[in-house]
């Protein structure tokens, strides 16, 4: 009984090294612009979507962001993003222009009190054919 509290005691302070050393490379990371640290905050805590974020932010990465919206489905500012970066993408192509508005939309559904964000899908739709 001894041996199992304190191997879940030990457990415990590797898991609070590794969250704290996860965030301290992310806030470091970010001050500096360094990827190689926000990498390194992501292994170390895989389940923060704002690391993956902000690589997306620094890099311009379509996947870390796609990362960061599997992680945490319902922040708006992700599938807007998302979207943003869709229609930025060459070539263009319709498929991706409506994919790109589906996402826009979705986070104007997710942030429904946003005027903002309500404005961007109109446009989007008005600007983008059905298929």
């Amino acid at each position: 009984m001894r041996f199992a509290a304190s191997a879940l005691s030990l457990c415990f302070v590797v898991l609070l090294v590794c969250v704290g050393g996860a965030e301290f490379a992310f806030r470091k990371g970010n001050e500096e612009k360094d990827v190689a640290l926000l990498r390194l905050a992501q292994r170390l805590n895989p389940l923060v979507s704002e690391y993956f974020y902000a690589e997306y932010r620094l890099m311009g990465d379509i996947g870390a962001l796609r990362h960061a919206m599997l992680l945490e489905p319902t922040r708006p500012a992700y599938p807007m993003y998302y979207g943003l970066a869709l229609i930025k993408q060459e070539p263009r192509t319709r498929a991706g222009d409506w994919a790109a508005m589906i996402e826009i939309c979705k986070a104007s559904r997710l942030k429904p009190y946003s005027k903002q964000y309500r404005n961007i899908c109109a446009q989007f739709k008005a600007a983008i054919p059905t298929p």
